[in-house]
């Protein structure tokens, strides 16, 4: 755990300086080589041009003896001069039709294949005693075919290998110079184009936890405005969590501070009491209150199990939901009875597949219709649970109460909002949590009128998908609060 702890994590610069220095390195150095190759090949070129003269030279001074073989008539003292070279060490022959060496002075390897009237010159490297040379050979032609001498003319590689090394040097030295200035410009280009993320992640770090505010794309990069696009929308989304989230708490603490205070003074008032008729009353309120706190704790809770991505393990898969909405109003039917509402289902019992969560779902329906029971049914009235399958599978609970008044029907929905002249006994989180849980299934939330004009119709419209397939995270809708 330690060793992975410590383990430091490639960085940006790092990494593009792995990808850029060694491909701009490998171009220098082929660059070079390549110039160095060519600057060789024509100093080569260039001795093997005074290698050519002189063996022409020697040519010249080439005639016809008495019995047809060549014969050099060169003085003694023009040889000594022809051999003289202050580097290299300087070799000639002149080697008849027959193969046989007729003046020279030293024996010169003749070459693999013997000069043409096409290509009277070849140059080939060869060893004499020992030591590297090169060799220029020369043929004189009186026939079409066969040469009636071949002079060779061989010197040493010191000239050559010295100017090669001088070659090498003088490239060399250039070659260090850009490397090290490319690498030195790479290193920072790629400093200078980091330079927005640096400035990003030192206004991120100064920020106290609770600013949330844009970054902003001021002289930013075209290539990193899409992360600070991004970072700006996760900023405004978490800065509408934030607030939502100290609105709630504030609301929360509020509206749990009076059922509270209420327990704590009926508590009072019953260990003040002497006999047992007087504290009877206060347990009653003590009774009364610690139910309206175990529901407002409930409603809290399920709000919160309800918001999105506060449970990693909870997962959308397929569901029947003409199963669940059924046995939701089977188990509401004693509570219908017991306050004289005729609370019925109405739709098609065959399975009808969505994808959600179930135990959400429920719970979803059960505030609706413990919302129409509380505040819109009365006795002798009637609460209609209906189920439609097109052109979008949909729940609609509508009751014959006294409905919602056209500008409470978007209120309604909000967290603590309770309506005016609304009975004791609610906390104003039922609505609220059909819309959390609305949202999670991507679908959308309607209130309306009834069909008679009175009463109220809640609707739940899912999204026109029925598959045995999860919806992944990311296609999640938002859910629309819609008012009629």
């Amino acid at each position: 755990m330690k060793a992975a702890a410590k383990r430091r994590h490639p960085t940006l610069r790092g990494q593009l300086l792995w990808r850029l220095l060694p491909p701009v390195l490998i171009v220098v150095v082929v660059s070079a080589f390549a110039a160095y190759t060519l600057a060789l090949r024509f100093a080569t070129e260039a001795y093997d041009t005074a290698l050519f003269d002189s063996a022409r030279a020697l040519a010249q001074q080439i005639q016809p003896g008495l019995n047809g073989s060549p014969v050099l008539n060169l003085p003694q003292a023009a040889q000594e001069m022809l051999v003289s070279d202050p580097y290299d060490r300087i070799f000639y022959a002149v080697v008849a039709a027959n193969g046989a060496q007729v003046a020279g002075n030293a024996v010169v390897p003749a070459p693999a294949v013997p000069p043409s009237p096409t290509h009277p010159v070849l140059f080939y490297d060869a060893r004499i005693g020992g030591e590297s040379v090169r060799v220029g050979a020369y043929g004189l032609f009186a026939t079409p075919s066969v040469p009636t001498a071949t002079v060779l003319f061989a010197e040493t590689m010191v000239k050559r290998m010295r100017l090669s090394n001088r070659l090498l040097f003088t490239l060399l030295l250039p070659l260090i110079v850009v490397t090290a200035l490319v690498t030195a410009l790479v290193w920072y280009g790629v400093r200078r184009g980091l330079t927005p993320l640096n400035q990003l992640a030192s206004a991120l770090s100064q920020r106290g936890w609770g600013d949330l505010r844009s970054v902003g794309n001021e002289r930013v990069p075209d290539e990193v405005l899409p992360l600070i696009d991004s970072i700006d929308s996760l900023m405004t989304r978490l800065g509408a969590a934030h607030d939502a989230q100290q609105r709630f708490i504030s609301e929360a603490a509020h509206q749990l501070r009076t059922p509270l205070a209420g327990l704590a003074a009926q508590i009072d008032r019953a260990l003040r009491a002497s006999d047992i008729n007087a504290i009877k009353p206060a347990l009653e309120q003590v009774q009364s209150s610690s139910r309206r706190v175990t529901r407002l704790v409930n409603q809290l809770l399920t709000l919160a199990k309800a918001e999105p991505g506060s449970d990693p393990q909870r997962d959308l898969g397929p569901l029947d939901l003409s199963k669940l909405v059924q046995q939701t109003c089977r188990d509401w039917v004693p509570e219908a009875l017991a306050k004289d509402v005729d609370l019925g289902f109405a739709g098609d019992s065959a399975p009808l597949i969505v994808v959600g969560h179930e135990v959400l779902l429920a719970e979803m329906l059960n505030n609706l219709i413990d919302n129409a029971l509380r505040y819109a049914a009365s006795p002798g009235g009637s609460i209609t649970v209906r189920l439609r399958r097109e052109p979008q599978p949909e729940i609609a609970v509508e009751d014959d109460g006294p409905g919602i008044p056209e500008a409470e029907r978007t209120r309604i929905f909000e967290r603590f909002h309770r309506l005016p002249g609304s009975a004791a006994g609610g906390c104003g989180l039922g609505l609220a949590i059909v819309r959390e849980i609305a949202l999670l299934h991507g679908a959308s939330v309607l209130v309306e009128p009834g069909a008679a004009g009175s009463g109220s119709v809640f609707r739940m419209r899912f999204a026109a998908v029925q598959s045995n397939e999860r919806v992944p995270a990311s296609a999640r809708k938002t859910a629309v609060v819609e008012s009629a």
